[in-house]
């Protein structure tokens, strides 16, 4: 009987610890849904993961496109009269696969390093959104994913 007792009482610790696990994982969807510009309420907590998710993703490209317009504006104060509808067709490259893979290899080892000193110059631009005021931590909550 002791031991039933027992058993049923772990159940039971680990249940609440479910529970508690799940809420503060709710809190901190909740917070970032509304951090992000995502609407919560009535929505599942998949279906508000899916939306952050979709909203990362729609971040992701509005980041990507200023970067490509960033670069685009600092090449273009480089050289005057630069063709940037050209540019914007893609590569130039021989018409053999084999150059043609070859030359983008050579030219994307080249634009490494200096590719890397644009976007740090970029850097202090890039700013993450915070997930909330009431996250987890401050609800006197644990951290659901440690």
């Amino acid at each position: 009987m002791v031991e039933a007792t027992s058993a049923a009482e772990a159940k039971q610790r680990s249940l609440d610890a479910e529970v508690s696990d799940r809420s503060a994982l709710e809190a901190m969807v909740t917070s970032a849904c509304e951090g992000h510009g995502v609407p919560a309420s009535g929505s599942s907590l998949w279906s508000r993961v899916e939306a952050l998710y979709s909203r990362a993703g729609e971040k992701m490209r509005e980041a990507l496109h200023v970067g490509v317009k960033k670069a685009l504006t600092v090449v273009s104060s480089h050289y005057v009269g630069i063709d940037l509808p050209a540019v914007c067709e893609g590569y130039v490259l021989p018409d053999d696969e084999v150059e043609a893979q070859e030359e983008v290899q050579r030219l994307e080892d080249a634009a490494t390093a200096p590719g890397d000193a644009l976007a740090a110059f970029f850097d202090a631009e890039v700013e993450l959104l915070p997930l909330g005021a009431q996250g987890p931590a401050q609800a006197g909550q644990q951290d659901p994913l440690s």
